[in-house]
């Protein structure tokens, strides 16, 4: 599940690259980082600070594939000894699917917030919140 390919990652990335500022090869050599990766689908978890990290995900599922992807990706990520106790993220307000796929997944939205990429939506998962939810 773990992943330290930055050719897988940027496979699944392409549509999406180039990304002001990040360089896949850079950002997995960072390992307080951590990317998990499911037939090409990618979940990665930039270290913010202990226990807390800002997710993001690319896959290539779509739909309710997506959804169990995304399920099995949160599941390594709390209890796969990696040591994530919260999980932040944010959506572009017009990506319709990524928000979707947060509510989906369990993610509580904490409202919307101006960043330099535009209008995004605040959401947040906790570890207990996880395993509450079963």
């Amino acid at each position: 599940m773990r992943c330290y390919s930055s050719d897988a990652l940027i496979e699944t990335m392409a549509p999406y690259l180039p990304i002001d500022g990040f360089n896949p090869g850079d950002w997995l050599a960072d390992h307080r980082n951590i990317a998990l990766e499911i037939n090409g689908d990618f979940a990665l978890f930039e270290y913010v600070n202990k226990g807390v990290y800002t997710g993001h995900y690319f896959f290539k599922s779509r739909g309710k594939r997506a959804v169990e992807r995304g399920r099995d990706l949160l599941h390594e990520a709390f209890m796969g000894g990696h040591g994530i106790k919260a999980i932040r993220g944010l959506s572009p307000l017009e990506k319709l699917g990524a928000r979707w796929l947060n509510k989906q997944l369990g993610f509580k939205s904490y409202g919307v917030i101006h960043t330099n990429a535009g209008p995004c939506e605040l959401v947040i998962l906790t570890k207990q919140e996880y395993l509450e939810r079963g």
